[in-house]
Order: C-alpha cells, then sequence, then structure tokens
C-alpha cells in the first residue's frame, strides 16, 4: 500500500515538473523580439566617467507600436543589474531610452579585474519592458568595454589634464 502512494506521489510530482517547465518554456517563447540599438557602441570606463548617458533606441515589429509601451516598465541588464530608465523620448515609431552611464559603469567596472588595459571586452546589455497590454518585450545589443591603466604612460598623455 504504501508502495503504491510513493508511486502515485511521485508521479504527480513528475507532472507538476513537467507542466511548470513546459509553462515557463511558453511564457518566454511569448516575449515580442524587439530592435534594440544601444550607444555608445564603445565604453571607456573611467572614475570620472566620460558623457551623461547610455541610450537604448528601441522599435517592435510591425504589428506593434511603440507608443504602446509601458515606458516605466523599461530597464536595461547589465550583467544581471537591472538599471532604471532616467528618460525617454518616441521619433518615428522609435522609443528612445537613456539610463544613467554612471549606474551602468559602475556595475561594469566590477568586470575589470578580468580585463587587460586596452582590451576592449563585449558585454551584451539587455533592454526589456512590457507594453500597456502586459506583453513583455525584449531585445539586447553588444558594446565593447575597455579602461586604460591610470599607471600608464598612455593614460597619462591622453586622459591627464
Amino acid at each position: 500500500m504504501r508502495k503504491h502512494a510513493f508511486i502515485i506521489v511521485l508521479g504527480f510530482a513528475f507532472s507538476l515538473l513537467i507542466w511548470v517547465q513546459l509553462a515557463t518554456t511558453q511564457v518566454s517563447a511569448n516575449v515580442i523580439q524587439a530592435n534594440v540599438n544601444i550607444d555608445p557602441d564603445s565604453l571607456l570606463l573611467k572614475e570620472d566617467g566620460h558623457g551623461k548617458w547610455i541610450t537604448a533606441y528601441i522599435g517592435l515589429p510591425e504589428n506593434y507600436d511603440v507608443n504602446n509601451i509601458n515606458v516605466s516598465s523599461v530597464t536595461l541588464e547589465v550583467m544581471g543589474v537591472l538599471v532604471p530608465k532616467s528618460k525617454h523620448d518616441i521619433q518615428a515609431n522609435v522609443l528612445m531610452v537613456k539610463f544613467d552611464r554612471t549606474a551602468v559603469s559602475s556595475v561594469l567596472w566590477s568586470m575589470v579585474e578580468h580585463m587587460s588595459p586596452h582590451v576592449k571586452q563585449e558585454v551584451t546589455l539587455k533592454v526589456t519592458g512590457t507594453l500597456l497590454s502586459g506583453e513583455p518585450f525584449g531585445g539586447s545589443d553588444t558594446i565593447r568595454v575597455f579602461y586604460t591603466d591610470p599607471q600608464s604612460s598612455m593614460y597619462q598623455e591622453n586622459y591627464q589634464l
């Protein structure tokens, strides 16, 4: 009797596991694929910063309108950290969203210990959000990140006042 009950419970748990896996797969398959272009294409990490914004240009597929994006839901994912939008504008069915460059750079500084000075490292940044209807969208772009060693002569010639 106990063996039979154990088999039933095990079968139920297995069915539940399959259902959860199918449900999460279906949700990710329903994400609207946005066309994302992030500027700047190359980002120099330096303590005093350079520029104020990281800008993402977001376009949606033909049957969607960027005017239907819930702009308060738009975030930039940088190495697993979400950076909220600072400001936005819509022009010619493209949503332009600006993110604080200092916030993005502070996350990217964590990878400097794994980089060589003057060598560009590619990093994929993801933009996600929802439409006013609740439908999720997302897209990504890859930028190059690098830093200069403050002790090097190249840094001192180009970046010291």
